[in-house]
């Protein structure tokens, strides 16, 4: 498994914001990925696995997305379907951080933090790799290495 922090080094030398990490690395990321996928629907949760940067719309529940730049690496999280509402994403555009933002906002991290801890008791490698303010990644870093059967 390839660790996605060595690429942090590499992206910064480059000064490039939309260095891609190599094939081999993503390679193995999409297979980490699967597994997670795997591990989740096994005990009733169904995930989709997105690559970060596609452009497409997030579909509603639960992804593992494969990030090809940076942040790097295979992070899990969460997508209401009150986000795809039009009066939610009004309220987005003009920063009417109401109580349903904090609601939706407060329910996301409940529920990521949860798959996040359903992958921990399962033996995954994981890590909270703290952003900014309020915002958390929620990294998986290696499948189990002695999993469950």
């Amino acid at each position: 498994m390839t660790h996605p922090f060595l690429f942090y080094k590499e992206a910064h030398a480059a000064g490039d914001p939309t260095y891609r990490a190599p094939q081999d690395a993503v390679a193995s990321w999409r297979d980490l990925a699967e597994q997670v996928r795997a591990e989740l629907a096994r005990i009733g949760l169904p995930v989709t696995v997105l690559s970060a940067e596609a452009s497409e719309s997030k579909p509603v529940g639960a992804h593992v997305l494969v990030h090809e730049t940076q942040p790097f690496g295979v992070t899990v999280d969460w997508h209401t379907p009150v986000e795809n509402s039009e009066s939610f994403v009004q309220k987005i555009a003009n920063q009417d951080l109401d109580g349903l933002v904090g609601y939706v906002g407060n329910a996301n991290r409940i529920i990521t933090r949860l798959l996040f801890d359903v992958l921990k008791e399962a033996h995954f490698r994981v890590l909270i790799d703290y952003q900014e303010r309020d915002k958390y990644l929620y990294r998986v870093l290696e499948p189990p290495r002695f999993p469950m059967v």
